[in-house]
């Protein structure tokens, strides 16, 4: 999996016809204004106070200077560390399915880790801190009914603090492939 970069995401066209600028534009204002000390918080504060650019457009602008200048990575947050997210609609409620997040032995059935639990917000959400350090949030949240009637719930996993790039590859697909065994375990039961 390859993270696409600020430039890849969004067309120079959207962005001048949002913020009235190009990047290139931008990215020269910003060299000239010594943004390239300043931090990610400092520069979006920047675009919207002196020019009034939208919180998301500014934010999005900060993305891709730091980007061009090489103070980020395409997919690095600003805290410099990176995040992987998956997501998996189950059949069920979140009361029958949150046994299988909370309970050691049915989440070591599908999930072939042994992280410490870090908080539980029950029935909706566990948050556990893997080996490396990193962290993961598991969010169970219902969602409609499908065409034939039975209960849905999404199960959300965000798995943070990756401390480099190479990672995002790797965990993307750990998830991809957990969730997958979680599905085929409660959808088949």
């Amino acid at each position: 999996m390859v993270t696409r970069t600020h430039e890849q995401q969004v067309s120079e066209e959207r962005l001048e016809a949002a913020t009235g600028r190009t990047r290139a534009q931008w990215y020269a204002l910003l060299d000239a204004a010594g943004a390239r000390e300043w931090d990610h918080t400092h520069i979006a504060r920047w675009l919207g106070g002196e020019h009034d650019v939208d919180g998301w457009w500014a934010q999005g602008v900060t993305v891709g200077y730091e980007q061009s200048r090489g103070l980020r990575e395409p997919g690095q947050r600003p805290d410099g560390y990176f995040e992987v997210s998956a997501t998996k609609t189950l059949y069920g409620v979140r009361e029958e399915l949150w046994p299988h997040l909370a309970d050691d032995d049915l989440r070591s059935d599908w999930l072939d880790v042994d992280w410490p639990v870090m908080g539980v917000t029950e029935p909706r959400s566990v948050r556990f801190q893997a080996d490396d350090g990193s962290r993961v949030t598991m969010l169970l949240e219902p969602v409609p009914p499908g065409k034939d009637g039975r209960a849905k719930v999404r199960l959300a996993v965000q798995h943070s603090k990756l401390r480099d790039a190479g990672a995002v590859a790797e965990t993307k697909k750990f998830w991809k492939d957990s969730l997958a065994t979680l599905a085929a375990a409660v959808n088949e039961a």
